[in-house]
């Protein structure tokens, strides 16, 4: 045997370095899963469509007609339109299917937003955990409705995104947005507002970031 497959051979047990993703600052880098398929709801919705932030663990999630690269574009193209493109979009989906979605967001929607097949080797992305509650959940309001859980996606992603988060302890919509959830018209909102913050610590606790906004805030 050569030394080149020697070497091929010996680097085939070798486990390899995961590599670490830097997120500075929420919708820098998103995560893009595809669920399904479901029942077919009244719609004709079959999957659904993740998109998680990995600094704040904000979920949007689409629901899918067909698991095809115009539709996830298309879907893509909707919460863009909201928050705007990121740096990187990482999928467990295929260069060929990144490519063609790609290819429909720059031609259609005129947005330059490039996806990237996740590498094997690559750790999980943040809030893993969180992640599997969400999809848990999204399958039992499948299972309970199975005609019409795609109605049911709001509710479910806003008591998610309101919820503490266990790796950033704090809530995605906080740390999206800088401000605390108001869930009643008839709350002092800025009082209650205020007494939330005391009681989160102190200013200096809170991500770079959120701190800095709060600053330019103050």
């Amino acid at each position: 045997m050569c030394e080149t497959c020697q070497n091929a051979e010996h680097n085939k047990n070798v486990p390899r370095k995961a590599r670490p993703v830097r997120v500075e600052s929420p919708w820098e880098v998103l995560g893009l899963d595809i669920h399904g398929p479901f029942p077919e709801t009244s719609q004709g919705n079959t999957h659904v469509l993740l998109v998680t932030d990995y600094f704040t663990k904000w979920v949007e999630a689409a629901p899918l007609q067909k698991k095809d690269p115009f539709s996830v574009a298309k879907a893509l193209a909707t919460v863009f339109y909201r928050f705007g493109a990121s740096k990187n979009i990482y999928t467990s989906q295929s260069w060929d299917f990144c490519e063609e979605v790609s290819r429909h967001l720059c031609e259609r929607w005129n947005i330059s937003q490039l996806l990237t097949p996740a590498d094997p080797a690559d750790p999980p992305s943040p809030g893993v955990c969180s992640a599997e509650v969400l999809r848990a959940s999204i399958c039992s309001v499948v299972n309970e409705k199975p005609s019409e859980w795609d109605a049911h996606l709001d509710p479910l992603l806003f008591e998610f995104r309101t919820s503490v988060n266990s790796a950033t302890k704090y809530s995605p919509f906080f740390l999206m947005f800088n401000r605390y959830v108001c869930l009643s018209s008839e709350v002092d909102f800025v009082k209650d507002s205020k007494e939330q913050r005391a009681g989160s610590g102190k200013a200096d606790s809170l991500p770079p970031f959120t701190a800095m906004v709060q600053e330019q805030q103050n």
